[in-house]
């Protein structure tokens, strides 16, 4: 149930003929719904009450008319604009309405009236004379609704956009030469309901680590069949689009495209590209690290091709240390998931999932929690944001396998199309210094180790896709997350 409170904003028409029709407003603030958000960071939990803004105001103090009347009648028309400000994701309703059970425009000094009558809508040309009404699109007018019968001119449910908190009403007139010249007046009221606030989700967040459960299990879940995005939440609730945006990691700016697919899961549609830096601490505040408050890789991100002296030769025993590659720009797109590229297939946000990413030994991407003496279970720590992990190496849920071989039947060819667009990227080995399968092989890491030397991860090429495969813990592998 939706819980609303209405706020009211008066506006009084004056009319004199020959004259003015002058039009007053007002804004009455009412009290809006409450909105609850929980916050917890080591087991404290932070309860805040924000009471929402709900305000109209018109952009005419005085809306004025001069008509000279004539025996067949004389008319104008002329607008007045309702804006509604509020801090309300439900939306709102705008309402409008004569003040009281009346709706003549009376005159202090004459006996006429100019009445609103009609029973259906008119154009201003063919409206009776010494009558006035309302339109909205300047085209037909209707007649002025009653308070008891409040007309409903707006209903939105979502938070405004700059444009719709604009509500234009145009006021029409019509005059002949056989009513009395005086002051003509009116008072009209518009009414707004702000609707109870949405809980948030996907498209409500700007930045990664805004990510929690609630915001992605609010987020539409769609079908395993699709392939076209809902970029703004224009679509929720559609489950034949997949919601997609793209959300700024705090910790260095760079901007992740991020898709709830089909396992309800939110996952990133792109490589990590997180930079280590050895002088630069990683904090719990803006990282998955959970078991401690703070990180610090032991090496810096590589930005040439690695060689003996900068990536160990022993890929099996590379796991007390960090290592990891940033590709040099030929290698750094992928277009289509399998050709190498130095720029994406064309601009736009479209197109961002192309990027390669950074290469990361299993010790670098478990920020430093998964050691060549973790022989089985699962990495407490990870680099990714605040409020994502590693894919688990399990088949339960939030792991690859779950999300390939459950959902999707991932083959070779959807598992790089939309909505997974996965990378055929290859990975780091120090094979003469050369990146290895490139373009037809892919490698993301998962959490959970297998042994003392390997870990399992998942493995697609232009033969196979296996969501549970394993490999050494010291090569380079992509990184892909998925919210807790």
């Amino acid at each position: 149930m939706r819980n609303i409170k209405k706020k009211s904003n008066k506006v009084s028409t004056l009319a004199i003929f020959s004259g003015s029709l002058l039009v007053a407003a007002s804004a009455v603030l009412t009290f809006a719904p409450i909105i609850k958000s929980n916050a917890a960071e080591s087991s404290a939990e932070v309860e805040t009450i924000v009471r929402p803004v709900l305000a109209i105001t018109t952009d005419e103090s005085l809306l004025n008319f001069t008509l000279s009347p004539l025996a067949g009648g004389s008319s104008e028309s002329k607008p007045v604009v309702a804006t509604v400000d509020t801090n309300s994701t439900g939306g709102y309703e705008l309402y409008f309405s004569s003040e009281d059970n009346t709706t003549a425009m009376t005159s202090t000094t004459a006996s006429d009236t100019i009445v609103s009558d009609f029973n259906s809508a008119v154009t201003l040309a063919n409206m009776g004379v010494n009558k006035w009404g309302y339109s909205l699109d300047n085209t037909n007018f209707n007649k002025i609704p009653t308070l008891a019968n409040q007309t409903k001119i707006k209903d939105l449910d979502h938070f405004p956009t700059s444009f719709e908190r604009n509500t234009t009403v145009n006021i029409g007139i019509k005059i002949d030469d056989t009513i009395d010249s005086g002051v003509y007046s009116k008072v009209v009221k518009f009414s707004a309901i702000a609707h109870e606030s949405l809980v948030p989700t996907l498209h409500t967040i700007t930045t990664m680590q805004q990510m929690n459960s609630t915001i992605c299990a609010e987020t539409t879940t769609p079908l395993a069949s699709a392939t076209r995005f809902d970029w703004d939440g224009s679509y929720h609730g559609d489950n034949t689009y997949v919601p997609r945006k793209s959300l700024k990691d705090t910790r260095d700016g760079k901007y992740y495209l991020v898709s709830k697919l089909a396992d309800g899961n939110c996952w990133m549609s792109q490589n990590l590209e997180l930079m280590l830096d050895s002088s630069t601490a990683l904090t719990n505040a803006t990282t998955d690290l959970n078991t401690r408050t703070s990180w610090t890789p032991e090496n810096s991100t590589l930005t040439g091709v690695p060689t003996s002296n900068t990536w160990p030769a022993s890929n099996a025993n590379v796991s007390t240390a960090t290592y990891s590659y940033y590709p040099i720009a030929s290698d750094r797109y992928y277009q289509g998931g399998t050709s190498k590229s130095s720029a994406p297939t064309a601009s736009g946000t479209s197109y961002d999932w192309e990027k390669t990413g950074i290469y990361y030994n299993w010790y670098s991407a478990t920020a430093g929690s998964g050691t060549y003496t973790m022989t089985s279970g699962n990495a407490s720590d990870s680099i990714c944001p605040k409020g994502w992990m590693l894919p688990l190496g399990t088949t339960d849920n939030k792991s690859f396998y779950y999300l390939l071989a459950t959902k999707y039947s991932a083959s070779t060819t959807n598992i790089i199309s939309s909505p997974l667009n996965f990378l055929r990227a290859g990975f780091f080995h120090l094979n003469n210094g050369d990146m290895e399968y490139q373009g037809s092989r892919g490698h993301i890491w998962s959490s959970t180790a297998y042994s003392q030397d390997s870990v399992y991860y998942l493995y697609f090429s232009s033969a196979s896709v296996l969501p549970r495969d394993y490999s050494l813990k010291g090569y380079g592998f992509n990184i892909r997350c998925v919210a807790r």
